[in-house]
């Protein structure tokens, strides 16, 4: 399996129930995707006796995703943020508080010589504020673009993560779309 393609990046507004049940808003676009990064942190532990590893443990603990997006949308990234948004003027409050979302993204793979497309989706996620860089335009012109980064959570059923994989990009769009109240494009 070769990966050679991401898109269609998605979130919505997280409500969970006590049980880990899990419903989400309606499903917003942050910006086009330029770049997706998943990293893990598991828990681990080993029980030793006898002189020999008698038991081990490696268990989901928490991640971080960082998305790269080719716009920063002042509204999108509002809402992702907790951020007031008032006559195009974002104002950004040491009280804000960034809401838990779910996440979801379509990875374009190369199967035995056929497209598929995966759907991978993060089911608790929180967005931080992003650092700012912006860069003089020199001799060349060089495109920048925006970072979002978010640390991933469990629901308290455990679950963190769904995916699957589909013949069609429709069919992983409208799988994605299914996660969100209504999705917008």
């Amino acid at each position: 399996m070769a990966k050679i393609g991401l898109q269609n990046f998605l979130f919505g507004i997280l409500s969970e129930a006590s049980d880990g049940a899990a419903t989400y808003g309606e499903g917003v676009k942050p910006g086009k995707a330029v770049s997706c990064n998943v990293s893990i942190t598991n828990n681990s532990g080993m029980l030793y006796a006898d002189d020999a590893l008698a038991e081990s443990d490696t268990s989901f603990q928490s991640g971080t995703v960082t998305l790269g997006i080719d716009d920063e949308d002042i509204e999108t990234s509002a809402i992702l943020l907790g951020h007031e948004v008032s006559d195009g003027e974002v104002v950004r409050n040491d009280l804000d508080i960034a809401p838990y979302v779910g996440m979801g993204r379509v990875v374009t793979k190369m199967v035995e010589n056929e497209y598929k497309y995966k759907v991978e989706f993060l089911c608790k996620v929180k967005f931080a504020e992003p650092s700012q860089e912006e860069n003089t335009k020199g001799e060349s012109v060089e495109f920048g673009t925006s970072e979002l980064e978010g640390t991933v959570a469990k629901l308290a059923n455990g679950d963190w993560s769904k995916a699957k994989t589909f013949d069609t990009m429709a069919a992983a769009q409208e799988y994605l779309a299914s996660f969100f109240g209504t999705a917008s494009e």
